[in-house]
C-alpha cells in the first residue's frame, strides 16, 4: 500500500515539474501527430521556392524530405518528465521530385505550411534510403555569410547502404559521405548547406560509393 502511495507522489511531484518548467502545453510525451491541433497545415499558396537538383546515381533508391520546426515555447514535449527535458514538436512531409535518368529537380518550397499556433517553418531538407537513419542535406542553424562567400551551393555526396547497428530486422541506411575538400567560397560545409534566406539555388550530385 505504502509503495502505491510512493508511486502516485512521484508521478504528481514529475507532473508539477513538468508544469513548471514546461507549461501545461509542452508536457505531452510525445511529438505531435498528424490530426492533433498543432499538426502543421498547408498553405494553399506558397511564395518562397529553393531548386534543387543535380544528379542522383542509377544504383542509389534515394528519397527527400522536407523538414518543418515548431519555434514556439508553447509546442514541445517532454522527452524527460523527472529530468524536465523537452524538445519542440517537429514534422516533415516527402518532396515530389522530378527524375529523369540520373538528373533530378525539385522546388523545396520554403513556407509550405502555416506558421499558427506553433509558429512552423523550414527546418531542412534530408535525403535517406526506404529504411534507416537519414542524411541532412540543407540546414538552417546557418552562421552569416563570410565576405565573398554565396548563399547558394554545390554539394557531391558518396553514399552506400550499409546495415543499421543492432536492428533487429538488419534495416539498411544509406550512409552519405562529403569528400575531404571544401571551397571556401561556398555555403557549403560537410556535405551540408548552410540555408540562408537569400538562397535560390542548390545543387547536389549524389554518387553511389
Amino acid at each position: 500500500m505504502q509503495q502505491r502511495v510512493r508511486r502516485s507522489v512521484a508521478r504528481k511531484a514529475a507532473v508539477v515539474v513538468c508544469l513548471a518548467l514546461l507549461g501545461v502545453t509542452a508536457c505531452h510525451g510525445a511529438n505531435v501527430q498528424q490530426g492533433d491541433r498543432d499538426y502543421p497545415r498547408t498553405n494553399p499558396a506558397p511564395t518562397r521556392f529553393l531548386l534543387l537538383h543535380g544528379t542522383i546515381d542509377p544504383a542509389l533508391d534515394i528519397d527527400f524530405r522536407i523538414e518543418w520546426s515548431a519555434r514556439s515555447s508553447k509546442c514541445r514535449f517532454a522527452t524527460s518528465r523527472i529530468e524536465g527535458a523537452y524538445a519542440n514538436y517537429t514534422s516533415w512531409s516527402a518532396l515530389q521530385v522530378a527524375r529523369r535518368g540520373s538528373a533530378f529537380s525539385v522546388r523545396v518550397p520554403i513556407d509550405a505550411v502555416l506558421p499558427g499556433r506553433c509558429d512552423w517553418s523550414f527546418g531542412g531538407v534530408t535525403l535517406g534510403g526506404r529504411t534507416g537513419y537519414r542524411t541532412a542535406l540543407i540546414a538552417t542553424n546557418s552562421p552569416p555569410l563570410e565576405p565573398g562567400q554565396s548563399p547558394n551551393g554545390v554539394v557531391e555526396l558518396r553514399c552506400k547502404s550499409q546495415p543499421v547497428a543492432n536492428s533487429p530486422s538488419a534495416e539498411q541506411a544509406l550512409d552519405c559521405r562529403w569528400p575531404k575538400h571544401e571551397d571556401p567560397n561556398a555555403s557549403v560545409r560537410g556535405g551540408i548547406l548552410w540555408w540562408h534566406p537569400e538562397t535560390t539555388d542548390v545543387e547536389a550530385h549524389i554518387m553511389a560509393e
